[in-house]
Order: C-alpha cells, then structure tokens, then sequence
C-alpha cells in the first residue's frame, strides 16, 4: 500500500508540473531589427510560446553566415533568416529546412542622394548593403543582374556590420553613394531626404525573402516542440493582424522608437501587407530558388 500511494503521489506531482505548464527549452534567434519579424518577439513577450509549453530564449543574431555558424555549433535550435545564407550552406552539406514562412514578397528599397535618380547612375557607385551572404547581399546580386548590372563591375556593394541604422549612417555622412533599406528605415531615410531609386520587389514580384527553419534532424528528433513552436508562432501572427495597439507598442520597444504616428503608418501601410498570414510560403516565391 505504502509503494501505491508513493506511486500515485509521483504521478499526481508530474500531472500538475505538467498543468503548471513544463515547459521545453530553445534558444531562437532572429537576424534583424526589422517589423516583419516581430511575430517572434510578441510570441515570446505576449506569452504565446509559454502558452504552448515553451521555454524560448530569443536572441539577436545578425547576418545570414553567423546565425548558420551559430545554428551548426549546436547554441541554436531554430532561427529567422533569409534564404541566402541558408540555401549556400545546404549546398555544402548541412541539413537546414524551413519550417514557416515570414514574408513571401522582398521589401527591400535602394536609397541614396536625391542626385541619383535612376538605377543606370548607380554605375560606378559604392553601395552598403550589410554582411556578404546575408539578404540583402544575396537579393541585391539577384535583381541587379537581372537589371544587367554586374556586382563587383558595374556597381560595388560595400560590406557592413551593426544592422540598418549603421548603413543609413554611412550614407549621411557620404561614406557610401547608395544603401539598401528596408521598412521601416526607409521611412527614416525618406524623413532624412534621401530618395528611393530602386525597389527590389519592382524587379522580382514573388519571392520567398524571409522564414523560420532549423536543422532537419532537430526536427525529426523533436516533433512535439516544433509543433508547439509553430503553434506560438501563428497565434502572434494572428495578434499582429488582430492586435494594432499591442503590436504597435512592441514595436515602439524592440525598435526603441517613440514616434507613434510613425509607427502607425509603418504598422497599417506596411507590415501589414509584408507578414504572411499563415507560415505558408508563396509558390511562385520560391520558383526563383
């Protein structure tokens, strides 16, 4: 009778350990501080993952290469990146695979002096355009050859670390002729003066730009926290679309921005039309790959 009622007492603990909400444990990281990532930031913050039992710890990563590296070493289980970096490492033998699509459309925006009117006097130009590999790296190769610009001959891009604000940094002090821009530091960059020249999505319509993937084993051997996973990631996508006060305000808190009119015309006229609705990815998006 003693052993029963220490066996029942066990399982009665772990019933209500598991009511408690025991939680699984992965480190998530996203690769820059842009809005159409935001779904990751609420799931954590607004209590989604918790709410589906798990644990993450989300961190910043940027570039393409580095969270590939950090994904291999074993420090992370799932990341937000770019197709780029990703598809290059697969082609020298990793196993990464996309479990949900973010944006199926680019929003990446060339600026640069208002003197630079049109993509032929971008010939000869420096323009940044962040770490080699990364989105707008890979994207910007894309679409200028399809503009039959050559990179390395007829336009230079200029490597850069430290995210957007970095790169829209150089172009005001004139370190650099051109920057590639997405929401919603375009919007900062057009408050500034500086004029659009070229929308990468003009060039390319359909294109799956950005996702959430991990390793293909990581998924096979852990099928439950990858479905809770995915689970939190569509209920703070639904938010994003449900939400515009709340989203509005984690924006204002992970972009460390305080302009409310600007955040609401970036939240209504933008990210909304940027964030997919269901992870899916758009067919004609990934024909290109």
């Amino acid at each position: 009778m003693g052993r029963l009622f220490i066996a029942i007492l066990a399982i009665l603990s772990f019933m209500s350990l598991y009511r408690e909400g025991f939680c699984q444990s992965i480190t998530f990281s996203y690769s820059s501080l842009i809005g159409i990532q935001s779904p990751l930031w609420i799931a954590r913050d607004a209590g989604f993952f918790k709410k589906h039992r798990i644990d993450a710890n989300v961190v910043y990563t940027p570039g393409g290469h580095s969270v590939i590296q950090e994904m291999l070493t074993g420090r992370l289980q799932m990341a937000i990146s770019a197709p780029g970096a990703v598809l290059q490492s697969n082609l020298r033998g990793t196993d990464f695979i996309y479990f949900g699509a973010i944006s199926n459309r680019m929003d990446l925006v060339v600026f640069a002096d208002k003197s630079i009117k049109t993509v032929q006097q971008l010939r000869g130009k420096k323009i940044a355009v962040g770490t080699a590999g990364a989105g707008p790296d890979y994207r910007g190769r894309v679409v200028f050859e399809k503009l039959g610009l050559r990179v390395g001959t007829d336009v230079v891009f200029v490597q850069t670390v430290g995210g957007q604000s970095t790169r829209l940094a150089m172009l005001q002090s004139g370190n650099v002729d051109a920057v590639v821009l997405a929401p919603p530091y375009t919007m900062e960059a057009e408050r500034l003066g500086f004029g659009p020249v070229l929308e990468y999505a003009s060039v390319i319509p359909h294109y799956f730009s950005s996702g959430y993937f991990t390793r293909r084993g990581y998924l096979r051997d852990n099928p439950r926290i990858m479905e809770n996973t995915v689970r939190a990631l569509l209920d703070a996508t639904r938010y994003v679309f449900s939400n515009a006060h709340g989203t509005i305000n984690f924006l204002a808190s992970q972009l460390k921005l305080k302009d409310d009119a600007f955040l609401k015309h970036y939240y209504q006229k933008v990210l909304l039309g940027q964030i997919d609705r269901d992870l899916y990815p758009d067919d004609n998006g990934i024909e290109i790959f």
